[in-house]
């Protein structure tokens, strides 16, 4: 376990080093690009200005209602929400979200359609109560089934402050398809980005009544802060893509805004 953190500090201490680099790398060319344009271009004017001060709109980053933007891109999504029902979606609003709770479905080898319709199915067996708010599939399809901010019933005396996620798998053990577990990290970075979550509020059942749900995460309590790494980490890559996403952007409207005033200077010289 000490061999496994050591390395991912590593890992990460290397991203967060070659971040800066780029960095480094893209304000010293907007610099020498600047600099280039005032002494070749003294004409200025308040165009190139608004270019250099205009919000870059990258087409993945989501507004999270309240003007926040959220990084991490929604993920691949099929609502099939259920019916309003006592069983399995009661309609109810949430208090809050202040968790994920992860757990894993202990039936194995069924898939995320089977678990949404027998969720679906228990309006009219009317026989138990459960539900949760998505399904993840064994080939990484998501299936939500009770709207975030609504009740589902998965997590004991969470249900009211918090978004469950059930995951199929193929055999006793627990453990996730790796397509499942890459969905997994994916919808939970985007759940725990969109409401302002961190890493301590991502939480399994066994955290909140101690059954052995995830029973893969609860037996390898070190594979499950690998996860909560994982999910933490992929927020960071997200974050650390969109700003160089921007200053790409920024650059290319600079090179073309260039380009432009070039090819005027060069129609006005023929014009003399």
């Amino acid at each position: 376990m000490v061999t496994i953190m050591r390395n991912h500090r590593r890992k990460k201490t290397s991203r967060k080093n070659h971040h800066i680099i780029t960095w480094v790398i893209f304000l010293e060319f907007v610099v020498l690009i600047v600099g280039l344009v005032i002494v070749l271009f003294p004409r200025q004017d308040s165009e190139l200005d608004a270019l250099l001060e205009q919000d870059v709109s990258i087409d993945y980053i989501e507004d999270d209602g309240q003007g926040e933007q959220l990084y991490v891109p929604r993920p691949d999504i099929d609502e099939q929400l259920l019916t309003v029902n006592e069983y399995s979606r009661p309609g109810e609003k949430t208090k809050a979200i202040n968790y994920v709770v992860i757990h894993y479905l202990a039936n194995p080898q069924t898939t995320a359609q089977q678990n949404h319709d027998y969720f679906e199915s228990l309006k009219d067996l009317k026989d138990t109560y459960m539900s949760a708010n998505y399904v993840v599939g064994l080939e990484g399809e998501i299936i939500r089934c009770v709207p975030d901010g609504e009740i589902a019933y998965a997590s004991n005396e969470m249900n009211n402050q918090s978004i469950s996620i059930e995951n199929c798998h193929k055999d006793t053990t627990g453990k996730f398809t790796q397509a499942t577990y890459e969905a997994l990290v994916k919808l939970t970075a985007y759940l725990t980005e969109k409401y302002g979550l961190d890493r301590d509020h991502i939480i399994r059942h066994y955290d909140v009544t101690g059954k052995d749900c995830p029973k893969y995460y609860v037996e390898n309590e070190d594979k499950w802060e690998e996860f909560k790494d994982d999910v933490m980490n992929y927020r960071e890559e997200c974050r650390e893509k969109y700003q160089v996403t921007e200053a790409e952007t920024q650059l290319d409207q600079l090179a073309a805004y260039l380009e432009s005033m070039a090819e005027q200077d060069a129609e006005t010289e023929g014009r003399q």
